[in-house]
């Protein structure tokens, strides 16, 4: 019995000795994989963050680099090695559209662009990625495929945005694709809106967005990078898009509320127009509705004896889980 005793204090030594040991390599182990991660997270940022003539910090904190012309992300597409592209590009022929037929006091203006003039001629901005962003990409990109967006993702199936989707070649110094709108609409008293185009040239087929009372040219997808889109769109889409991981709650969506149908309270679009076959603009016509989740999300699509073919929506934010 005695030796029975003395055994077992002894056994149970060796246990603790292994999970121990067992218990510091998966430490070291997850430390290792954390760096490993972060050193290749920091290769990507010095990848993707081009050099910068000039740094321009926002007051939401955001940084914009002037980054020369040719050096900008749109000609790292393969497609895009050889061109002859250059920052003072305009569209040649650009469908007519119909003037705005609401007046202005119905809205308030709003600036665009980066203030103090923006970047340096020659230069475009654009935003820096930081290791967050690459991070929240990571963990959006577990959550939610292209061909499924009902894991956190609302009104939309795209993965990339701005100047992270290649092939956008920006051509304007003061107007970065991804700005922070310094005003907000309040719903029943100032509404802000801004006009934004997306037209097809109709003498070399580039795809321009313009923004603005004045059209203004911020750059253009090149119709080399498309396939069938390179003459012509078999749909276009309207909406909006939050993302919320598992677990969280989904964000608010417009005004955070859901839509009235009124545009002097929702967010909204108006006057939504396509471009036919023949190059002119044209009411959106066979419209559909759609939201994936009803009980948060809604839209509505009508046509307004102003405003023309009008598309509000919006949603609330769900509650915080357990």
């Amino acid at each position: 019995m005695s030796d029975q005793h003395t055994c077992l204090p002894r056994f149970l030594l060796v246990l603790l000795l292994l999970v121990q040991l067992l218990g510091y390599n998966g430490v070291e182990g997850t430390r290792d994989l954390l760096e490993r991660e972060d050193q290749e997270l920091e290769k990507q940022l010095k990848l993707m963050n081009k050099p910068a003539v000039k740094t321009i910090k926002t007051q939401y904190g955001d940084i914009y680099d002037c980054v020369d012309f040719y050096k900008q992300p749109a000609f790292d597409h393969p497609l895009l090695k050889n061109h002859s592209f250059h920052f003072e590009m305009k569209p040649t022929s650009l469908p007519k559209r119909k003037r705005d037929q609401v007046s202005s006091e119905d809205k308030e203006p709003i600036h665009i662009g980066l203030i103090g003039g923006g970047c340096p001629v020659g230069t475009v901005p654009i935003r820096r990625v930081t290791k967050e962003d690459l991070i929240r990409e990571r963990n959006a990109s577990k959550v939610m495929s292209f061909a499924d967006n009902t894991l956190g993702a609302h009104a939309g199936q795209s993965h990339c945005f701005n100047t992270r989707c290649p092939g956008f070649v920006h051509v304007r110094s003061d107007i970065p694709l991804d700005l922070v709108y310094p005003q907000i609409s309040i719903p029943g008293k100032a509404v802000y809106e801004v006009q934004l185009y997306i037209d097809r040239d109709l003498a070399n087929g580039n795809w321009w967005l313009l923004v603005g009372d004045d059209n203004t040219q911020v750059g253009f997808w090149p119709k080399r990078i498309f396939t069938g889109l390179a003459d012509m769109a078999s749909y276009a889409e309207w909406g909006g898009e939050v993302f919320g991981p598992p677990g969280t709650p989904t964000p608010g969506m417009g005004n955070s509320a859901f839509p009235t149908g009124d545009a002097h309270y929702d967010s909204y679009f108006k006057n939504v127009e396509i471009i036919d076959g023949g190059g002119q603009n044209i009411d959106a016509y066979n419209t559909e509705p759609f939201t994936d989740n009803m009980s948060q999300y809604d839209v509505f699509d009508h046509e307004d004896t102003d405003l023309r073919h009008l598309v509000v929506y919006g949603g609330f934010p769900s509650p915080p889980s357990g």
